[in-house]
């Protein structure tokens, strides 16, 4: 997820707290000692927010965990991580064709998946 897509997922879980707790922007401001423009920034995601800004925030909006506000960690495509994995051991394409480097993550992920029926 890229940085603007964690602002804007953080400044949604904001609005949506706020808006179920029935607080204005202004509320909610007071209660973290912001501008009403500032939660207004957050909640459209054009304001990057600073970590004592999340606790406050998640306090004032009734969290127990400030990891509540925050979007879920992204899943790393498994071609990125083969990718990774080849070029720490300096293979490359150049060492591995296309159809190698296929079968090989064809493999890794046959490898990774849970087996059914087993328990």
């Amino acid at each position: 997820m890229a940085g603007d897509a964690l602002y804007r997922a953080f400044g949604s879980a904001v609005s949506t707290r706020r808006k179920a707790l029935d607080l204005t922007q202004a509320d909610l401001a007071g209660k973290v000692n912001m501008s009403r423009a500032s939660i207004a920034n957050i909640e459209s995601g054009r304001q990057n927010v600073l970590l004592h800004h999340a606790y406050a925030l998640a306090a004032a909006l009734d969290f127990a965990k400030v990891s509540e506000l925050l979007p879920p960690m992204p899943q790393k495509p498994l071609g990125e991580e083969l990718k990774m994995t080849l070029s720490n051991q300096t293979l490359s394409r150049k060492t591995l064709s296309q159809d190698a480097e296929a079968q090989v993550a064809d493999l890794i992920s046959s490898a990774l998946q849970p087996r059914r029926g087993k328990s």
